[in-house]
């Protein structure tokens, strides 16, 4: 949405094809296959969920200055950079 925000033309264009596709799913499928590749890089750049699947460390190993003891459970945010 963010994105969207900083692009005007885009979020009219999207809210359009929105409005007009409202009912059945095949007139939605139709006419937000345009939409689609905007919305896909903006759920990429911003995710709904911030933390990834959870990894178990393998190897102890220091990350970012702090020891991860082998078989320990890590779970990424991808919100911070």
């Amino acid at each position: 949405m963010v994105e969207l925000l900083h692009r005007s033309e885009l979020m009219k264009r999207a809210r359009e094809v929105t409005l007009l596709s409202s009912g059945s799913r095949e007139k939605f499928k139709s006419r937000t296959s345009q939409n689609y590749p905007m919305l896909k890089e903006a759920l990429w750049l911003h995710p709904p969920a911030p933390f990834l699947l959870p990894h178990k460390v393998e190897v102890s190993t220091e990350i970012n200055g702090y020891m991860v003891s082998k078989n320990t459970l890590v779970m990424v945010n991808v919100w911070l950079r």
